[in-house]
């Protein structure tokens, strides 16, 4: 006899309410002991729900406020720090828990910043504004895209590393803007309160590192300064890892859950299960379990008798639905290929094996590329990208993904046809069952589109540069202002110009600012300018702020939308200037073209005189030539005759043979040595430089000069007086390799130049020239210092250019010229100062060996 499912259904269901019955005294204590844990788990995550909340909805406020900030700066073009500082100011006085405001530039420099301190606000000048690169938290900063919002972690007010007090807990906020970073500083006291209140014994807040931020003892909070033993180590042992580490944590005596303030800051929240509380629940329980199970029993029957027969309707409607289902599911799945169809189509999809080999591409992706997918297939995927992307880069990205971990990056890549196109491409892992890394999924978008707007955005960004440059630093005073004189705008030279500051500018028109008489003349100008769009060059009289008139060139242009004009004022004291100039000019090249003319003249005379010159060198040789025979021979018969008034008895005519012998001597060395000066100096020039004793050249020029300086002033060399009846040019050696008429013409030069000076002081024993020579680091110096007064300040700076003498009634100031170059020539150098009340030349030659 077949059983009616109802009546099956019926048997079964006493069967099993029998038997479950009978297993409940044992097990639904235990049952309910897990599900009141469960229940307070559940009570305590809708607590810490409700708290993350509370969270979430603080900080979507704060992101809201900074966002609005950022568009009343951006819509109202706020630049300069007066105006950023004031709109600071007003957000700061309605919102009592920001503690500061910031506006710092891409490279860190405060640009604007508001304060609040000692219940007031106080405004940073700018001399006191700071450079941000150094704080812990900019090198997170700078790398935030355009409006990415990052946040810091908790932590206690600080001022130059102390902690103030009263404890202020703190919450920093930034924002990154087109140019910079607004940056929040918070009061979070009350956000953290607002997340214990209610529950000081049971919920604490733990930073990321498990010190304890609040605890319900109120010694204990911010462990990490005043308790650094005191984490949550201490009272977790077992589970503090895991609470570190996990977003959340479920134990039979606590939960915790990790809220986040942002991609990478986040704070730990833990709520301590009440013992006291399951327990009382447990007992309470156990007193009406016996009841229960007895009404269990009887609502069972009961249950069973209503619940069989529409079980038995509900099978067959399942069965039904069962058929159905198999129907939606063949439905489903050809749905589910017309969206991989639609995806293959729409999305660019490239797949790779781990080698980066294509092993499969979208149609989407062979549409922006150009190639067909078979021309892909089973290449590298190098292939793809444009030369303009840098290995560098390239290696970067394949060593990050060898690494087994996701990556976005922006790649500019190439068609087949060379042409180029630009992609946000999110390239993932992919592992088979092992966990084995297989290949990677690269799905991109194509934003070759937005990558030309940026560039266009970043031309016209420049040009904007460009054009604002080129206002600021023109020479003239360029405004704008509307059609009734009313500035808007205008650049520092304006403000120069006039003495007013450009507030004081942008308040005012440009009737304020002119005579009252000249008004009515003004309105005239600004009329005929916007009917025939311009008027140049109108000289105007305006009021500086000091009172006083300045005469102005000022021209008018209307803009092509008829709304204002760009006004230019000049000073009319650059014209005058000018006109000076001009005629200062017109003098000058009068006078240059005079000394050119007189330069000339010089030359001339110059040529006439070398012309001179060099025929006395050639009758000076001829002569000493002339002379040297006979004195040769003079010489020879005076010696002769010593030899015998030796050989004269002794007598007073003998004493007096000898001692006028010893005269004529002296009297024939001395014609000896002249004759011998005049023979080198009358010598013709040589080009070729010869190794040369410069002690021996300065005796050369010394006796050149000696007929003339016994007459001026004592000579000392090496601080021994010269005489020319004692010429020894052995004394002392100094070899340079020089061209030796060249340096004695030289020495001569400088000579003669002292000895003119010295000839100035009327007491002969007062004047005195010294000369030395020494080497030094391989260098020969000749110091020439005479007592004449010193060289005159004036000229001591251009004493070596030519025409430049201290001379008033001779000379014609080439002499030193021609000597610098002559000591150039030689690889040396000449210069001249004043020590003391001394001119000295100094001359300094390479010394080479002899």
């Amino acid at each position: 006899m077949k059983i009616p499912f109802y009546m099956k259904i019926f048997l079964a269901f006493v069967l099993f309410s029998s038997i479950l019955f009978a297993l409940f005294i044992f097990l639904f204590k235990d049952f309910y002991e897990k599900e009141l844990i469960l229940k307070q788990r559940d009570s305590i995550e809708k607590i810490l729900s409700y708290k993350s909340n509370l969270i979430d909805e603080y900080t979507n406020e704060i992101n809201e406020k900074l966002k609005a900030l950022h568009k009343i700066i951006k819509s109202k073009n706020l630049k300069n720090n007066n105006e950023i500082t004031r709109l600071f100011s007003l957000i700061m006085e309605s919102n009592k828990d920001i503690l500061s405001m910031k506006y710092l530039s891409l490279t860190g420099k405060e640009i604007a910043r508001v304060d609040f301190k000692n219940e007031k606000l106080k405004i940073i000048e700018s001399k006191s504004l700071q450079d941000s690169t150094s704080r812990s938290y900019f090198k997170d900063i700078r790398i935030l895209k355009n409006n990415q919002i990052w946040y810091s972690s908790f932590d206690i007010y600080k001022q130059k590393g102390e902690i103030v007090k009263p404890l202020k807990y703190v919450l920093r906020v930034v924002l990154r803007v087109d140019n910079g970073f607004l940056m929040v500083l918070l009061d979070a006291k009350s956000l953290l309160f607002k997340i214990q209140n209610s529950y000081e014994d049971s919920l604490f807040v733990i930073d990321k590192d498990g010190y304890y931020l609040i605890k319900e003892e109120k010694k204990l909070s911010w462990s990490k300064y005043f308790d650094s033993n005191m984490t949550i180590q201490k009272d977790y042992e077992t589970y503090f890892q895991d609470i570190l580490e996990k977003n959340s944590v479920s134990s039979n005596s606590f939960v915790s859950k990790r809220v986040y303030l942002s991609s990478k800051e986040y704070i730990i929240l833990l709520f301590n299960i009440n013992e006291l509380e399951k327990k009382n629940s447990l007992n309470s329980f156990e007193n009406y379990v016996y009841t229960i199970f007895i009404v269990g029993i009887g609502i069972t029957l009961l249950l069973s008798l209503l619940f069989a027969e529409p079980i038995a309707k509900l099978n067959r409607k399942t069965e039904q639905k069962n058929r159905a289902l198999d129907m939606s599911i063949k439905k489903s799945s050809q749905e589910l290929q017309e969206s991989l169809n639609i995806i293959n189509k729409h999305v660019i999809f490239l797949k790779l094996d781990k080698d980066g080999i294509i092993l499969d591409v979208s149609k989407a992706f062979c549409e922006v590329s150009g190639f067909i997918k078979e021309e892909l297939l089973g290449h590298h995927h190098k292939i793809l990208m444009h030369p303009d992307m840098s290995d560098k880069k390239y290696e970067e990205v394949w060593s990050y993904l060898k690494q087994g971990k996701s990556y976005i990056a922006e790649f500019k890549s190439m068609k087949k046809d060379g042409g180029f196109y630009w992609v946000e491409s999110y390239i993932e892992p992919v592992y088979d069952s092992n966990s084995n890394l297989v290949g990677y999924t690269s799905i991109r978008n194509n934003i070759t589109d937005k990558k030309l707007i940026e560039y266009l955005y970043d031309d016209l960004n420049n040009q904007v540069l460009q054009y604002n440059a080129i206002f600021e630093n023109a020479n003239s005073g360029i405004g704008l202002i509307d059609l009734k004189g009313n500035f808007q705008k205008v650049n520092s030279m304006f403000t120069k110009l006039l003495g007013y500051s450009n507030e004081e500018l942008l308040k005012s028109s440009c009737f304020d600012i002119i005579k009252k008489e000249s008004k009515q003349l003004l309105a005239k100008i600004f009329k005929e300018a916007n009917e025939i769009g311009f008027i140049s060059n109108i000289e105007k009289i305006f009021i500086h702020k000091n009172g006083h008139f300045i005469h102005l060139e000022l021209s008018l242009n209307l803009l092509p939308n008829k709304k204002s004009f760009v006004v230019v004022v000049s000073s009319l004291e650059d014209k005058r200037k000018l006109q000076e100039l001009n005629q200062n000019l017109e003098q000058k090249i009068k006078q240059e073209v005079q000394k050119s003319r007189y330069k000339d003249k010089i030359h001339q005379e110059e040529q006439i005189k070398n012309i001179k010159l060099t025929s006395i060198g050639s009758l000076a040789a001829g002569i000493t030539h002339e002379i040297n025979t006979p004195l040769t021979y003079i010489k020879g018969n005076f010696e002769m005759m010593g030899y015998d008034i030796q050989d004269l008895p002794n007598s007073e005519i003998k004493n007096r043979m000898l001692e006028d012998s010893q005269k004529i001597n002296e009297g024939l060395n001395r014609i000896a040595n002249i004759v011998e000066s005049m023979r080198e100096i009358s010598q013709s020039s040589s080009e070729i430089k010869e190794v040369t004793n410069i002690y021996s050249t300065l005796i050369t020029a010394l006796t050149m000069a000696y007929n003339r300086s016994k007459q001026v002033s004592r000579i000392y060399l090496n601080n021994k007086e010269f005489n020319i009846d004692s010429i020894n040019k052995k004394e002392f050696e100094f070899f340079s390799k020089v061209q030796k008429q060249r340096v004695e013409q030289v020495w001569i030069v400088i000579i003669n130049n002292a000895l003119d000076e010295l000839a100035k002081i009327d007491d002969y024993e007062k004047r005195a020239l010294n000369i030395d020579i020494y080497e030094k680091n391989s260098h020969i110096y000749v110091e020439f210092k005479d007592n004449a007064g010193g060289i005159d300040e004036s000229i001591i700076d251009t004493i070596f250019e030519p025409f430049v003498s201290s001379k008033e009634h001779s000379g014609i100031g080439v002499g030193l010229n021609i000597s610098k170059r002559i000591i150039e020539q030689q690889n040396g150098q000449i210069k001249a100062y004043n020590k003391g009340s001394n001119a000295v030349f100094e001359v300094c030659l390479k010394a080479v060996l002899s």
